[in-house]
């Protein structure tokens, strides 16, 4: 028996969550063999013609500030109040982080009518923050944190579109579901949780020098309301030591297929992964070292700052509702007199 390791910092979940065979029974996802790259199925070394002048690095963080519930007349759903930031980093002459949106919602679950926004005031500044009242068909706290993450997704995609240019090469933090169909980013997926590959085609990716990639292959979701159809092809950015995993060390990089009436995707892919490779980081400086890249750690960290400490936020939520339920109290001891 063989044992090896994710090199990835245990606090971050894993790199992989698949034991890399092909997931030959899972028919939401698929790959298609007429929309490849056309090319021989073996390593390719990128050497792009040109590079952009700019390139952008695209990411987001959120976080849950407080679970909680709402009931009306005998009626309960849970709710959570969240927040989440998005931005980017501009990399050229100079390297600034530019596009920060900071979102905060009060979400309440099973379908429950979209409540008013709760404003609560932080601090002796009296800074106020406004959770955006979201009503979400979702009954578990599980779930309810997709809804914050799918959101922050959405606008990840918003700072990513309103940074593109000709002269520029947006690199998006994880998939491209949440862009619009003429999106020209290139997404970079750092967390594999299943291959799209027959095991044959899947033995290539074992063999990647650090800065090859695979032939460009399109992958293809028929789900109900959420399909999707992407180009996609897997960069390896470090080699795998021997005690790890046989394929740490991998991206995948992803491009909208409307780009092949526009430009040379071959090219485009050649170009991210050039990139990627260039700005991937090193162990241990980053616990998930490869891939996540350079500079969205140093973006994470602005953004986490950016929503303010967890505590004192915490602390104002519960302020915030012990004074709307003293209001309440209030308010029913004065029906009451009045009856």
């Amino acid at each position: 028996m063989r044992i090896v390791l994710d090199p990835w910092g245990g606090d971050y979940g894993s790199q992989i969550s698949t034991p890399y065979e092909a997931d030959t029974e899972e028919t939401t996802v698929q790959a298609l063999d007429e929309e490849g790259e056309q090319s021989p199925w073996k390593p390719i070394t990128p050497t792009p013609v040109t590079l952009p002048i700019e390139t952008v690095v695209v990411d987001g963080v959120m976080r849950s500030d407080a679970f909680g519930m709402v009931e009306d007349e005998g009626r309960r759903a849970l709710a959570l109040f969240g927040s989440f930031a998005a931005g980017a980093v501009s990399i050229n002459a100079h390297v600034r982080i530019v596009q920060e949106r900071i979102v905060r919602l009060f979400v309440a679950g099973g379908n429950w009518p979209t409540p008013e926004n709760v404003n609560v005031a932080v601090g002796r500044g009296g800074s106020i923050l406004c959770y955006h009242g979201f009503s979400a068909k979702d009954e578990t706290y599980e779930d309810l944190r997709e809804v914050l993450v799918n959101e922050m997704r959405r606008a990840e995609a918003q700072v990513a579109e309103a940074l593109t240019n000709t002269d520029s090469l947006v690199l998006a933090d994880g998939s491209l579901k949440f862009f619009g169909g003429a999106s020209s980013v290139v997404g970079v997926i750092k967390t594999i949780h299943k291959l799209y590959l027959p095991p044959k085609r899947a033995s290539l990716l074992g063999r990647l020098q650090p800065g090859q990639r695979t032939p460009f292959f399109c992958i293809e979701s028929k789900r109900k309301n959420t399909g999707y159809r992407m180009l996609t092809c897997y960069l390896r950015l470090a080699e795998a030591q021997p005690i790890e995993l046989p394929f740490a060390g991998l991206v995948r990089l992803e491009v909208n297929p409307s780009q092949r009436e526009h430009c040379n995707v071959s090219e485009v892919f050649n170009q991210a992964s050039v990139k990627v490779r260039a700005l991937a980081s090193r162990a241990p400086k980053d616990p998930r070292a490869p891939q996540n890249l350079i500079p969205i750690g140093g973006l994470e960290r602005r953004l986490r700052h950016t929503l303010g400490d967890a505590q004192l936020v915490l602390r104002s939520i519960k302020q915030k509702l012990r004074a709307i339920a003293e209001e309440n109290a209030s308010v029913i001891a004065v029906d009451r007199l009045e009856e």
